[in-house]
């Protein structure tokens, strides 16, 4: 049983997603971090979906948080023109059969719920964003004065000293809503990139992959099948025997910041031109932390901990 009053709170903002799922999966396995809710957002499919899916897991794994539906627009207004089912299939999680889902999302938004938690445990709300930032840039402008109350935010997202993944300079979660991921930059909240940097490096093979889920039961059986479809992309990317962990590489360094090696700076996103969505660092100030480098080997060792302690047979 979790000891809330001994934990770190935190807001689960996601996109689900096949690499959302695990990590939502990872977050629940960690003892000592406090889910207070799910927030979805549009990105890896549509914002319907996104909550579908992000319901789904919930009910399927018997997760006890509840799930408030989020963006399906971006900051700007514009609506997405085509969702990466190339790497996500059409549902967002690999075209799985979701079949009937007996629960639904909260009638309060995402925003809203955002606010008033925030509100509620001024200083010690983390906020754990794995997709756009959109729910976050739009709670940060409905609520003046929110900014002080956020304890940190902790991203996956953007690329410093590596190439893009939907351009050459740019991330897919910070590509998607550039105008968000520059008001929480701009916002002088705590802010914590995990970008590619980072996740491009934590890998896990698909033999290991294997491995573990055959040790899982039902959530083992669950990430096999999603993950095909995923590992299907990666290999269409010339990853072979292996794919980065990505949004679970933001929930490791939120868990255990150890694993990693930061980079302190001033982190700004390009808005217009040919390089929209690139993450830069403007200048030296200690505004931000920019993940580098991630103990591969320390990072899914604990991973399996966690995962074979929660979901094992």
């Amino acid at each position: 049983m979790k000891e809330n009053n001994a934990m770190k709170k935190l807001i689960f903002d996601t996109d689900p997603g096949i690499d959302d799922a695990m990590a939502l999966l990872l977050l629940h396995a960690i003892s000592d971090l406090d889910i207070r809710g799910i927030t979805t957002v549009f990105g890896n499919a549509s914002i319907e979906d996104c909550t579908r899916n992000a319901l789904y897991i919930c009910e399927r794994f018997k997760l006890p948080y509840k799930v408030y539906q989020g963006a399906g627009k971006g900051l700007n207004g514009d609506n997405e023109e085509a969702y990466p089912d190339f790497v996500h299939g059409k549902n967002g999680l690999g075209d799985i059969d979701r079949g009937f889902i007996s629960i639904d999302s909260e009638k309060e938004s995402a925003v809203d719920f955002i606010i008033r938690e925030v509100e509620a445990n001024a200083g010690d709300i983390t906020l754990l964003a794995v997709g756009r930032l959109t729910n976050i840039a739009l709670a940060l402008l409905q609520a003046p004065g929110l900014d002080k109350k956020i304890s940190e935010i902790v991203i996956m997202g953007g690329a410093l000293k590596v190439a893009g993944n939907v351009t050459a300079w740019a991330e897919a979660n910070i590509h998607g809503d550039p105008e968000a991921a520059q008001c929480v930059f701009e916002s002088g909240v705590p802010l914590v990139m995990v970008g590619l940097d980072a996740t491009m490096s934590n890998q896990m093979t698909k033999d290991h992959l294997e491995d573990v889920t055959g040790q899982l039961d039902d959530a083992g059986l669950f990430l096999r099948t999603v993950k095909k479809c995923y590992l299907d992309f990666h290999a269409s990317k010339g990853i072979v025997d292996a794919f980065p962990i990505h949004d679970s590489t933001a929930v490791l360094r939120l868990a255990r910041p150890e694993f990693f090696d930061d980079l302190q700076g001033n982190v700004q996103c390009v808005l217009n031109g040919e390089q929209r969505g690139r993450t830069a660092l403007l200048d030296s100030r200690p505004v931000h932390r920019v993940c580098m480098k991630s103990d591969n080997r320390r990072c899914i060792a604990y991973f399996d901990e966690v995962m074979k302690r929660c979901y094992g047979g």
